[in-house]
């Protein structure tokens, strides 16, 4: 894409070489003819801009050769500073045309991808942890600057540039297809609309939504927002749990990715057909054969038992919420698979 900076330096290095022309041709038919600087300059301007006025005065055999110089250079010129200008609007153009194609290409390829709306410091934070994850999403955003800032962490984006409130938006992000959407921009109005025109697209999308004020969080879940955050409020009781409970924050943070320990929260889904449904806890004997601590399971009709014991039956459907690191995880999920470990 031609940038800015490189459009401002051809347009000055033109405006340059045309004064640059003028002052030349001035001071050289005042060094032919003798005429006063006013006539030259005269004579210069009628002739590069082509107007036809007719000479000031006769002009001698030297000073048209001079002349005749003066209106090829200028020729030239022109032609440059038109092809010029005319080639930095269709590469513009042409550049911005090829990019949206091959964006949306590559959206229509993905299936139950995350959907990113709005890149400022929170759906920022989301593309972070989705790129961590290697979770495929695609992100919305109407601002390019803020494109531009993103490709440059992350040059493999996948991104629609464009205004998520916006069906025909949501619809090249692939909402149709997509599993879940992280709702992030920085208008609770905007976050409302485009949950409910991405829930009308897609009833079954599992949609987070942000909001900036408490009163709106019933109306972002009304218009189909499967959880709302409010980000100052956890700010806030991050902050204060900080202060009188530091060490329960410190492994919060490592089982968030953001402790230095690779030690974190996950959950597993038992299939259908899965060797564990039917079976306690104990006969599974899941901490011995991966390492990892069953914390919570989540039925399928959306209640959790807490600290299971060992005597809980596992079914499929379950969800169980696990504590460990990334290749304890992966073997627990094999295991459920009925996989070799």
């Amino acid at each position: 894409m031609v940038t800015y900076s490189t459009t401002v330096k051809k347009a000055l290095t033109i405006l340059s070489t045309l004064l640059l022309l003028v002052l030349i041709s001035t001071t050289g038919i005042k060094l032919i003819e003798g005429w006063s600087w006013l006539d030259c300059l005269w004579h210069t301007v009628i002739t590069i801009s082509t107007v036809g006025y007719g000479e000031v005065h006769p002009l001698s055999v030297p000073g048209k050769i001079f002349t005749m110089a003066v209106i090829v250079v200028a020729f030239a010129l022109f032609a440059y500073g038109a092809s010029t200008v005319a080639s930095m609007i269709f590469e513009g153009e042409l550049r911005k045309i090829f990019t949206t194609k091959r964006m949306e290409k590559m959206v229509a390829k993905l299936k139950n991808h995350t959907i990113v709306c709005g890149l400022g410091r929170t759906g920022q934070a989301a593309v972070k942890e989705l790129s961590r994850e290697k979770i495929p999403f695609v992100v919305i955003e109407k601002n390019e600057e803020r494109i531009e800032e993103a490709k440059e962490k992350y040059p493999n984006l996948i991104y629609i540039h464009g205004d998520a409130t916006q069906d025909e938006t949501l619809i090249k992000a692939g909402v149709k297809s997509a599993a879940n959407m992280i709702v992030a921009t920085a208008d609770d109005a905007d976050n409302l609309f485009i949950t409910l025109s991405a829930k009308n697209l897609n009833p079954r999308l599992r949609i987070v939504t942000r909001a900036n004020r408490e009163e709106n969080v019933i109306k972002l879940k009304r218009a189909g927002a499967t959880e709302v955050i409010l980000p100052n409020v956890i700010g806030g009781l991050r902050m204060a749990s900080l202060a009188i409970r530091p060490s329960v924050v410190s492994f919060l943070d490592i089982v968030t990715h953001h402790g230095e320990i690779d030690l974190r929260l996950e959950e597993v889904e038992v299939p259908k057909g899965s060797p564990f449904h039917g079976k306690l806890l104990k006969e599974l004997d899941i901490p011995k054969k991966t390492g990892v601590i069953v914390i919570g399971i989540r039925r399928e009709d959306g209640s959790f038992i807490l600290n299971p014991t060992s005597t809980t039956m596992v079914l499929e459907g379950d969800k169980l919420i696990i504590i460990g690191t990334k290749e304890q995880a992966e073997k627990l999920k094999r295991m459920v698979k009925g996989e070799e470990i």
